[in-house]
């Protein structure tokens, strides 16, 4: 078995801040197994695991590149509580989506109608939310689900002004509606 050998962390961030993408792939193999470890062990599987260890190299990179960038701890620590915060964000955003059905649901009652057809609703959206690329789901929900203002959508998303986040909302929204159409007809063709 071979044995990886890291480059120191001071080196490493000096090469960040000089904009050296070829120390990205260290930066994945470095942390995959720390992010991952802390990632399953609260609900999450390896794409979890990866798309937060990728969130957390951005902002590291964002922050070392902007030259304002003081490192106060090791940098396992540093970007452990980036995917902590990031974690955290993303299990509050599922849990906004993971509504029970309501309680007369489960009771067979025939006045459960309007329940299941909301479900089936809820159901339908998170569906085509989950079929977006990743950037336009994150801006729907930022938009949407958390009430932020184009400004804060453009300063997390890392667009260049809130009239990019506002285009982008419109595109995005747009791929949602097609897609709820396109899911609304494959319901319809199968009844």
């Amino acid at each position: 078995m071979r044995k990886i050998i890291f480059l120191p962390e001071q080196k490493l961030l000096n090469r960040i801040k000089s904009n050296d993408r070829t120390v990205l792939g260290e930066l994945f193999v470095r942390y995959e197994k720390l992010v991952a470890s802390y990632i399953s062990k609260r609900s999450g599987d390896q794409s979890d695991a990866e798309d937060m260890l990728q969130e957390a190299i951005i902002v590291v990179w964002q922050k070392a590149c902007s030259g304002k960038f003081e490192l106060k701890s090791k940098l396992s620590t540093y970007i452990l509580a980036i995917v902590k915060n990031k974690w955290s964000a993303e299990m509050r955003k599922r849990s906004k989506f993971s509504e029970e059905l309501p309680q007369d649901i489960s009771d067979g009652n025939p006045s459960t109608l309007e329940g299941v057809i909301k479900a089936e609703e809820i159901a339908t959206v998170r569906k085509a939310l989950d079929a977006l690329n990743p950037i336009c789901k994150e801006l729907l929900m930022l938009f949407y689900f958390e009430e932020r203002n184009l400004r804060d959508i453009a300063r997390i998303l890392g667009f260049a002004n809130p009239e990019v986040a506002k285009s982008k909302k419109y595109q995005c929204k747009k791929s949602l509606e097609t897609m709820l159409k396109q899911q609304t007809a494959n319901a319809e063709r199968r009844i």
